[in-house]
């Protein structure tokens, strides 16, 4: 996995310097930000990123677009909603939490699958469902297939 070189190329196999994996993905520039001023959202201006490292990882990240493996579902459902521009930061941000775990604790990446991640995002929308018509006096019932 090409991503994981370049991240240890240029930050070494020990990830301690950064305490949490928010502050890695913040100092890759991967971290989604709302400027604001008086309690109102400004313009944003560009921020300089980590060009090698952040390039390395949209990279991977945009080839997840065909991948039949739930980092790819993810990316496919972001797109679907948001667009590929934010999937592809949504991805690589997801994907720069993955190696940050890999490195620092040595806890390995376990794919699970496209339709297990489907089963589980329909999984989790039903409950809401559920909730939301609880909340409102209403119950659900399933309608036979």
């Amino acid at each position: 996995m090409e991503t994981v070189e370049v991240v240890v190329s240029e930050y070494g196999s020990d990830l301690s310097r950064f305490p949490t994996e928010k502050q890695f993905v913040s100092h890759l520039t991967l971290a989604p930000r709302v400027p604001t001023s008086g309690g109102k959202a400004v313009k944003k201006k560009k921020r300089n990123s980590a060009s090698t490292r952040v390039a390395a990882l949209r990279m991977a990240a945009l080839s997840l677009r065909h991948s039949q493996t739930a980092l790819g579902a993810y990316y496919r459902r972001i797109a679907q909603r948001r667009g590929a521009d934010i999937a592809v930061f949504a991805a690589a941000r997801k994907l720069a939490t993955l190696i940050y775990r890999l490195l620092r604790w040595g806890q390995p990446y376990v794919d699970e699958g496209a339709a297990a991640f489907e089963n589980r995002y329909r999984q989790r929308r039903i409950h809401r469902l559920e909730a939301t018509a609880k909340e409102l006096g209403y119950q659900l019932t399933p309608v036979p297939a």
